[in-house]
Parts: structure tokens; C-alpha cells; sequence
């Protein structure tokens, strides 16, 4: 007898999940991993939220929890491109949420690179598929500057729904001073710096990245859909500000104008 259609996308999704946890943790990845990703050309870009959920359980098996979500596709080209107001999010494992000044091996994030972006921290539930901008701005507590850690970890040429089932590259996230919410958010001035050299700047404004809170708004809904929440204590990272670095050696610091700064070094 041949399997019916939800359980033939149970299988599908359950070996992609497999063959993202071994690539998360830093795993070579064999033909059939290849393969299992591969099941998902041509799939919907939402079938790949689907599939995320199931990586994030099988962190959840040995004992991860999540600390937090990346909002992806909130500047320059990478809007819209799954869609009008389409913003996929990507969670963030609790124990890699670490504090401004941490010091990591860069060959613990394969393929690593950082992106300076504005972190909220959420204050109370925000849910629902209507939220509005101003229910976001009431739900955050605080807001900080922030790198996303990334990996780029898969190799080229998956399809863009197994890469979204990975987190949308997500390693992790270094969190700087928290401020009260409230500050302007659309105009603050953002260097990046590697070593004292200057690499990146760029203003946050609407050309540069969505509206933070606008980008809550959307992200809420996408989680909505898969019964989830923003919830207190949960950091949210709302996109890149100026372009990404490579990770190398050496002491990475990017300044947020009056939101203050973040840093982290690698070794």
C-alpha cells in the first residue's frame, strides 16, 4: 500500500530534519542527507517554517531550548522575495545567546560571518495574525544592538525551502546593553568594525531594513500559523543593518549611535 500524502511529507520532512541537525552540529553530510534536502525542490517556502520546527524538536531531545527568533529577508534585496510582506523567522538556540565581549573559535562556526542588527526583547505574549505596530511596541521591554552569528552551513545549491528548514543560517546571537524601549530605532548610525578597521557602514533606517516593529508584526503571523507565539523573555533580532563579515581572527565591535554597542572576538 502506498503511503498517503501526509505521511509521505512526515518522512520527507523528518529526514530533511535529521540531515539539518547533523549539518547544525557540524556533521559532514552524506548522499542520502543530500538527498533528503533535495526532496524539497520546488516546495513551498512555508513547507521550509515546517520543517525548522521539526529541527528545532530534535534540539529540543537533547536538551536545547529556544531563546529567541531571527527575522529574515528585512533589507535591502531580500525583501519580499517569498512574497508582499512574506518575512520567514528562524529560531535561536538559548545557549547561544551570548553576552557582548564573548570569545569563540572561529572554527566553531563553520562558514561564520556576523551582521550587526537591533535585538528587542519581548516583555509580554504578542500573538495572533493581526497583530499591530502598535501592540508590537507595547509587547517589548527592551531593545539592545546585536550581532547575528551566522553559518553558512549547507552547501550551495539546496533549495531555498531546506534552507529556511535550517534556520535561515542561524548560529547564534551576541547581545549588547539593553536599553528601555522607546529609542528611535530608524535612525541610528551603525559601524562595523573588525580590529579597529572600519568595514560596514549604514543607517537604519527604511531604505536600509524594515521598521522593527513592523518586521514583529509579520513574523508574528508566520508564527501564528504554526501555533506559536512571541513570548516574555524571548529575544528577536530584526535584520541586518550594514552588510555581512566573514568571521576571522581578531576583535569585531559595531556601534549603534545612542543605542550603545556590541562586541565579540575570535580566535
Amino acid at each position: 500500500m502506498t503511503a498517503g500524502p501526509e505521511v509521505a511529507a512526515d518522512e520527507r520532512r523528518a529526514r530533511a530534519a535529521r540531515a539539518l541537525l547533523a549539518a547544525s552540529q557540524g556533521d559532514p553530510l552524506d548522499d542520502a542527507d543530500l538527498a533528503a534536502l533535495r526532496a524539497y525542490d520546488g516546495a513551498e517556502l512555508r513547507d521550509g517554517l515546517s520543517l525548522q520546527l521539526a529541527l528545532a524538536e530534535r534540539w529540543r531531545r537533547r536538551g536545547e531550548e529556544i531563546g529567541g527568533w531571527k527575522i529574515g529577508w528585512t533589507s535591502r534585496g531580500a525583501r519580499d522575495r517569498g512574497g508582499p510582506g512574506f518575512r520567514p523567522f528562524g529560531f535561536i538556540l538559548a545557549t547561544r545567546i551570548l553576552p557582548s565581549g564573548s570569545v569563540l573559535e572561529a572554527a566553531a562556526v563553520p562558514g561564520g560571518a556576523l551582521e550587526p542588527e537591533i535585538c528587542v526583547t519581548i516583555g509580554s505574549r504578542l500573538a495572533g495574525p493581526d497583530v499591530t505596530i502598535e501592540q508590537a511596541k507595547a509587547a517589548v521591554e527592551s531593545v539592545a544592538p546585536a550581532f547575528e552569528v551566522i553559518s553558512h552551513r549547507l552547501p550551495d545549491g539546496l533549495p531555498l525551502a531546506a534552507r529556511i528548514g535550517g534556520g535561515l543560517n542561524n548560529w547564534g546571537l551576541v547581545l549588547g546593553e539593553p536599553r528601555p524601549a522607546g529609542l528611535a530605532l530608524d535612525v541610528l548610525p551603525v559601524e562595523l568594525r573588525h580590529d579597529g578597521e572600519l568595514l560596514g557602514a549604514a543607517t537604519s533606517d527604511a531604505a536600509t531594513v524594515d521598521d522593527p516593529y513592523l518586521s514583529l508584526t509579520r513574523v508574528t503571523r508566520e508564527l501564528h500559523a504554526h501555533g506559536l507565539a512571541l513570548e516574555p523573555g524571548q529575544r528577536v533580532i530584526t535584520g541586518s543593518i550594514t552588510a555581512s563579515a566573514k568571521v576571522r581572527n581578531g576583535r569585531y565591535e559595531a556601534t549603534f549611535g545612542p543605542l550603545g554597542s556590541v562586541a565579540i572576538e575570535f580566535r
